[in-house]
């Protein structure tokens, strides 16, 4: 595969510049298209895009790109001109200490960023002192996961180096010492911490603290208290020369160091406990290619889901974006969740074997393109931070999702974009982060608002709009599953960074203990339902089941569904199980599922109006709901392993309409969209527009 792109941002406005950057084998041409439908099954309508004319095509010169992930803090101007002499001392938590290739933890370089003196770790472990030529190596390796303060002078008549375990364990009584010939400091001026060059090389694994430089035996040149101003990417030099490093790549920060006590969970509480930052060879914040081709949208171009094409040498890559109103709005707005699409960016937690997508297999080709939420880092620990400015491979509408052979996330939700297009509705497109940043503004003139098929990520601002949007006499449609539920934070100087600390729900990982606030925000994470702010409240529904099968389920509809006051939702509907038919999986009921709770928050008010056939066994219970492990937790046997149909009337007037599966808008187009869940999503809509 030969051309790859991002773009700075996930949405525009007509008249704005679209810059995109991309890496590529060869020229590439490039264009601006609507996206109408992703998927390319036989089943449904295939592949539907359209070409925007009123944009020029463009034919770049491309070219390949470097990827350069690995975090580091870099300080310039740090050592004097004429130092012949330095102190170094720093504390480390190793996660991979013999990483097979030498990590820097704190080394003092060129202004072009050469490498001078490095203090490290070698490819087994080992602390060593380096200019080049390794001058002084410890004969003990630093273990994994356990405290060290690491010291070290050089000058130009001899090296030593000290590694004192702040925890030891047998054999490590007695510190850890070496020393060796002299070194020129000539040139010295920068200081790396985390990696040995900041372009970035021989990047580290693990947490360090309180990294120091002196003048030898004098004064301090640098003390960087990364306890300071932890919402940011600035480490703080507290030694009053204002020497302050920049942290690139997004590391973890808000971590335990060696002074936590386990008192207190929350860094705000007791910052001095919380003086580590976890670094990671494999972190990435910004791509930081150069602008390939600028695209200049229309003034009068419609609200919509686009994408710039890109083509080189027989391959073509989508990379796409919400185009948003101006002027007068539409009634109808699809809120886009682009928080979501970031938490799954380039996941690649399923077996290679069953990952055969193209898409998959040319991530496997290019792991520098970083990592979703879902996965961990090279040491095990888990990925807290993800960033749109890097090519996003599972971001493009003919992704087929490893789960089952189908469109999931952006795919899937073009579903909805087709639907709404063949049915001549009228609509805005909006971003997730739209709405975090403009909060209720957002959604300002919007009677309905329709979710994609899985808005899991949100944040506090997102929450806070959508409350008013319904205590305003306005209506939702959750047409998915799962959502609502993960506490997400935007990096507030870098809105295209999310964070997520992960405890209790379905995981793949969780934060470490003491850790669970994140840094960006100092906010717990974890569910939402464990700040009070349950999925059910707002929707009626929250997240009950997930699983993945051969066959979806239809929805059966309730005793309740008959009474007269809810004849209009099924006006032309005559069947009694609904979608058990669609391109994902062969049902409407599927993958992640919603039920009705009233102990969770769903309103007395909520009615089931149909609830999902019986599920296999590959189905299972929420982990947040089990309490005890115990036969009969999956599949039939379990009566809460389903998902639920529901309207809830707000006392404002508004409504909410909740589907309760993220398989749910793959049964739109089904017998050319003439179904029963085509109608009664129709249905709806018609009614809420009209409210």
């Amino acid at each position: 595969m030969s051309v790859f792109g991002y773009l700075d941002r996930f949405s525009f406005r007509p008249g704005e510049e679209v810059v995109c950057r991309f890496t590529s084998a060869g020229p590439v041409a490039v264009d601006l298209v609507r996206l109408l439908h992703g998927d390319t099954s036989p089943d449904g309508p295939g592949f539907r895009s359209e070409d925007i004319s009123a944009v020029p095509a463009v034919t770049a010169p491309g070219g390949e790109q470097p990827i350069r992930p690995g975090s580091f803090l870099h300080a310039e101007a740090v050592v004097p001109a004429g130092t012949t002499a330095v102190r170094l001392s720093v504390l480390a938590w190793p996660t991979l200490p013999a990483a097979g290739a030498a990590q820097g933890l704190l080394s003092l370089t060129t202004v072009d960023g050469s490498a001078v003196f490095t203090l490290a770790l070698d490819e087994t472990g080992h602390p060593i002192l380096s200019d080049g030529t390794v001058r002084a190596r410890l004969d003990r390796p630093l273990r994994e996961r356990r405290w060290y303060r690491l010291t070290a002078s050089a000058g130009p008549d001899s090296v030593t180096l000290a590694a004192v375990p702040l925890d030891p364990v047998p054999g490590e009584e007695e510190p850890a010492h070496a020393t060796g010939p002299g070194v020129d400091l000539n040139g010295a001026s920068g200081v790396v911490a985390a990696a040995v060059t900041p372009r970035p090389s021989g990047c580290y694994n693990g947490k360090l603290e309180r990294p120091e430089v002196r003048d030898g035996a004098g004064p301090v040149l640098a003390d960087w208290a990364f306890e300071r101003e932890t919402t940011g990417c600035r480490a703080v030099d507290v030694s009053g020369r204002e020497r302050h490093g920049l942290l690139a790549n997004a590391p973890a920060r808000a971590m335990t160091g060696p002074a936590w006590t386990g008192e207190t969970l929350d860094w705000r509480t007791a910052p001095a406990q919380y003086g580590a930052i976890h670094f990671h060879d494999d972190d990435l914040a910004d791509a930081g290619w150069p602008a390939g081709a600028r695209l200049s949208l229309p003034d009068d171009l419609r609200s919509g889901i686009y994408a710039v094409r890109l083509r080189c040498a027989g391959h073509t890559d989508h990379v796409p974006f919400a185009v948003r109103a101006t002027g007068a709005r539409a009634d109808v707005a699809f809120l886009l969740p682009t928080f979501t699409y970031l938490a799954y960016a380039n996941e690649q937690t399923g077996d290679p074997a069953a990952m055969t997508d193209p898409l998959d297999v040319a991530l496997r080709t290019h792991p520098g393109f970083g990592k979703s939420l879902y996965d961990r880092h090279r040491d095990g620990s888990g990925v807290c931070h993800s960033t749109a400015l890097r090519p996003i491979l599972t971001l493009r509408p003919d992704y087929r999702h490893w789960h089952y052979d189908a469109p999931r996330h952006f795919g899937a939700d073009l579903y909805l974009a087709d639907w709404l297009d063949q049915a001549g509705v009228e609509f805005d497109v909006l971003t997730d982060h739209d709405l975090h940043a403009e909060g209720a503004a957002a959604l300002e003139g919007y009677q309905v608002v329709l979710t994609g098929s899985h808005p899991e990520y949100h944040s506090t601002a997102m929450l806070d709009a959508l409350h008013g949007h319904l205590g305003a006499g306005r209506c939702l449609m959750y047409l998915g599953g799962n959502g609502f539920y993960w506490v997400t934070s935007q990096h507030p100087r870098h809105p295209e960074v999310i964070e997520v600390r992960r405890s209790r729900g379905v995981r793949s990982w969780e934060a470490a203990p003491g850790e669970g606030h994140r840094a960006s925000t100092g906010e717990p994470g974890g569910l939402w339902r464990e700040r009070g702010r349950s999925p059910n409240a707002l929707t009626g529904i929250g997240m009950a089941a997930h699983g993945w099968s051969e066959r979806g389920r239809g929805y059966v509809r309730t005793a309740a569904s008959r009474d007269p006051r809810w004849a209009w939702v099924f006006e032309g509907i005559a069947d009694d199980v609904l979608g058990d038919f669609g391109l994902v999986m062969g049902g409407a009921s599927g993958d992640e599922l919603d039920r009705f709770d009233a102990a969770l928050g769903s309103p007395p008010q909520t009615v089931v109006l149909a609830t999902s056939q019986p599920h296999d066994e590959n189905y299972h219970q929420a982990v947040e709901d089990v309490l005890e492990i115990r036969p009969g937790l999956s599949g039939p046997a379990n009566p809460a392993v389903r998902s639920d149909l529901v309207l809830v009337e707000q006392p404002s007037g508004g409504a909410v309409f909740s589907a309760g599966s993220i398989a749910f808008l793959g049964s739109l187009s089904f017998n050319g969209y003439r179904n029963n869940v085509s109608r009664l999503v129709a249905n709806v809509l018609d009614n809420f527009r009209r409210r």
